[in-house]
């Protein structure tokens, strides 16, 4: 995938689409948020008028009726920040699932290259731990941050309307500590975000070595993934400890600016009240403003935590979802209904960071014949079964599938006509059903039973295709897991098959009920098979051998077989010598 800046503005853009969606919830809170830090301001409005009534020597009713009021209105504020936090937390994760889904679906229509440069774990982490991050920052810190604001702002409106002076000293407060605040912010951001990259190195390798903990057990090599895990935790930790030292530095400060304006507030007060430009109760308000601001000036110091890691993880969100695939689904043409020529003209191909995997390849394979692919590991079988499925694109030539370039073939339409089985079989945990249709609900239950029974599976969709399999399919052998894929197969109906290896893993009985099943899969379709066991070639209408990425001999079988000095004739005499 190709990427795109993703600078501040593209940060500030993608959280601009998420809170678009469903704005006029948004717009609810906000006046939900009003209405709480009003009700805020409003309470030591009212104790200042109990404090100045009591002075001015006014009736116990009139000073009741002030209590009373201000009662009704402590009471209506915790009822309103209640519901508050309740609305702001479901409409945060409904926000933030639709940007998991948005996430999903972008790695998902990834190109090799992108799959290639990613870890599942990473993938994983940025998923779910990135997006619970922003979740988190939009449920907690968002009203918070809207409710200081309305809460500043009602309370400079205030003081100002009973004394200017005070109005001018609160914005002049509340400015200086949070400017100071926003400063030390952008060194906060680095450190979660580097934090949060080391853990996402730290899920990957773990994934993985989950993967193949058994291979990685019957080959000694436990020490070192143990190892490779220290090294891991301890880049985590080192990030983690980056930034909680950041953030403390912050939280100090914080710290000591609420504790000035208490002593300010107090001093002010005093002088104010022996002076008489203030009443005592405009000096208790002052003071209970001061109390007021501290205690979300708090908060926020405390939500910076979740700032930084909200912060960091729109920065790779934003990283991750500004890549662009280098594979256009830009096509409009649809070949011919049936099976599928296969023309590759003059292909090249080179990983990003590597020499050409293929050079000057040039084959052509008539609608609905059978062709084997042979060659060493490594001489560009699969690179080249992905060019066809349009997994990479060639760096130079054209491939064609049914007489039309399949860069103009819509990919919805390039995999619905196009099936691959490969050598590794991805089970689900889930149904029979699930996974031969693959979550799709449009199939019927008789037709997975009719794919399972063709493909030789007869005895599994007795069992009923409500049936759960677990994680990997464990129930199931290498050889059913197989035949499983092929049910897949027979159940999409594809024009063009390519089998990858499909053989390779299971036992020669076994190999012998998966041939029968490949008989089946072939008949009315065009099929490429990769193989190293040319046993499996035996009913393939032509042979293509690779070599070093080039093509070095195409031609039917029966005729290579026949002639001793061709390259596949050689191998096949290689492989009856090893058997």
């Amino acid at each position: 995938m190709s990427r795109n800046n993703s600078g501040p503005h593209q940060t500030r853009h993608t959280l601009y689409e998420l809170l678009r969606t469903g704005w006029w919830q948004w717009v609810a809170l906000s006046a939900l948020v009003v209405l709480g830090s009003s009700l805020t301001i409003l309470g030591p409005v009212i104790v200042r008028s109990i404090v100045d009534s009591a002075a001015a020597g006014v009736t116990a009713s009139e000073v009741t009726r002030l209590a009373a009021a201000f009662l009704a209105v402590a009471v209506g504020s915790q009822i309103v920040t209640v519901f508050t936090s309740w609305f702001a937390t479901v409409l945060a994760w409904k926000s933030t699932n639709e940007l998991r889904i948005s996430m999903t679906r972008h790695i998902l229509d990834g190109d090799f290259e992108f799959q290639r440069s990613h870890t599942p774990g990473e993938l994983i982490q940025r998923i779910d731990g990135d997006i619970t991050s922003v979740s988190e920052f939009l449920s907690k810190v968002v009203t918070k941050i809207a409710s200081v604001t309305v809460l500043v702002v009602g309370m400079v409106a205030v003081l100002s309307i009973f004394d200017w002076r005070l109005g001018v000293g609160m914005t002049v407060y509340v400015a200086a500590t949070f400017a100071a605040v926003l400063r030390g912010r952008q060194r906060s951001v680095v450190a979660s975000s580097e934090e949060m990259a080391a853990v996402g190195q730290l899920y990957g390798g773990i994934e993985e070595r989950l993967t193949a903990s058994e291979d990685l057990r019957s080959n000694g090599a436990a020490d070192y993934c143990i190892w490779r895990l220290v090294e891991d935790s301890e880049k985590a930790l080192v990030g983690a400890l980056r930034r909680q030292r950041a953030f403390l530095s912050m939280y100090w400060f914080v710290q000591g600016a609420v504790a000035a304006g208490w002593v300010l507030a107090l001093i002010l007060g005093a002088v104010g009240v022996q002076t008489g430009f203030i009443s005592l109760g405009t000096a208790f308000l002052l003071f209970q403003y001061v109390l007021l601001i501290s205690r979300p000036l708090e908060e926020v110091a405390r939500s910076l935590e979740t700032v930084q890691k909200a912060n960091g993880a729109m920065v790779r969100v934003t990283e991750l979802m500004s890549s662009r695939p280098t594979i256009a689904d830009e096509g409009v043409r649809c070949p011919l209904s049936g099976p599928l020529a296969v023309d590759v003209r003059d292909v090249t191909f080179a990983y990003s960071d590597s020499n050409p995997v293929l050079c000057n390849v040039d084959v052509h394979v008539a609608a609905g014949r059978s062709v084997g692919i042979v060659g060493r590991t490594g001489c560009g079988k699969t690179t080249f079964s992905r060019l066809i499925l349009r997994l990479v694109e060639p760096t130079s030539g054209v491939v064609l599938l049914g007489g039309v370039p399949a860069a103009e073939i819509p990919l919805t339409e390039l995999r619905r006509r196009v099936a691959l089985v490969p050598q590794e079989v991805e089970l689900f945990a889930g149904s029979l059903r699930d996974n031969v249709a693959l979550f799709d609900a449009r199939m019927s239950d008789r037709a997975v039973i009719d794919a399972l029974q063709h493909v030789g599976l007869k005895e599994l969709a007795d069992g009923g295709v409500n049936q759960m399999l677990g994680a990997g399919g464990v129930e199931l052998s290498a050889g059913e897991a197989q035949l499983l894929a092929f049910a897949r197969v027979w159940l999409r109906d594809p024009d063009l098959l390519i089998l990858d290896e499909a053989t390779a893993r299971v036992d020669p009985e076994t190999e012998q009920r998966l041939e029968a099943a490949i008989s089946e899969l072939t008949r009315g379709r065009t099929t490429l098979i990769i193989a190293h066991r040319l046993s499996t070639l035996r009913a393939v209408d032509e042979i293509i051998v690779f070599e070093s990425g080039r093509v070095v001999e195409h031609g039917d079988q029966a005729d290579l077989v026949g002639d001793d000095s061709s390259r596949f004739a050689q191998l096949l005499s290689k492989s009856a010598e090893k058997g």
